[in-house]
């Protein structure tokens, strides 16, 4: 029987994330962000035409108004670029990890064991860059839990295929090794039973006797 131990682990041995080589998105991804960047200001823009024709009280500060709408259009492209920058994503041998933020950094590891499907996106944007986003799902989740946007489509392609083989062997190894433990509990079951009957058979001896 093995011995149980419960040893305190360094912090120095642990993996660090900073030493991970992150892998940055497509570069047109970030034209497919600035298209709907675009497309999300001429809606505000229109927005505000419309307050400026019927509102009184915007006409009279139009300049004001027009101000603030581009400080905002002129910040919701820089934060984008900001955070196009920021994202990345890498694959190790036992899990996949997508990061992203802008003022901080969140980093997210879904080990591959956790995994239940795998599934392709395309949006219409992103079907122009022959762009693909990755969805990951694991167990007990309904949305992806991981979404990786500006891939290109063969390497999307290839990633899924490569996480749907590792849960493939996966499952594989987890029904062997849930057989095995099974017919080991099965032989220890017989091995106790006929324990049990020993002592009678050693009373039998000895009454004949």
């Amino acid at each position: 029987m093995e011995e149980f131990t419960n040893s305190t682990v360094s912090f120095d041995s642990l993996p660090k994330f900073e030493a991970v080589p992150f892998q940055p998105l497509n570069k047109n991804y970030l034209n497919v962000v600035y298209i709907s960047n675009a497309i999300f200001s001429l809606v505000l823009a229109v927005g505000l035409t419309l307050f400026i024709i019927f509102n009184e009280t915007v006409r009279q500060n139009v300049i004001l108004w027009i101000s603030i709408l581009v400080l905002l259009i002129a910040l919701l492209f820089w934060t984008s670029n900001i955070s196009f920058r920021k994202k990345g994503y890498a694959l190790r041998e036992k899990d996949i990890l997508f990061r992203k933020g802008i003022l901080s950094t969140t980093t997210t590891v879904i080990p591959f064991n956790r995994i239940q499907h795998v599934a392709l996106y395309e949006g219409v944007f992103s079907r122009m860059y022959q762009l693909s986003e990755l969805q990951v799902y694991t167990a007990g989740g309904s949305s992806s839990d991981l979404h990786i946007p500006g891939l290109p489509k063969e390497e999307a392609e290839s990633i899924k295929s490569f996480l749907l083989n590792k849960i493939t062997v996966l499952e594989k190894e987890s029904v062997e090794l849930t057989s095995k433990l099974e017919e080991t509990s099965s032989e220890d079951i017989q091995f106790e039973h006929q324990s049990a009957k020993l002592p009678e058979s050693d009373s039998e001896n000895e009454t004949t006797n």
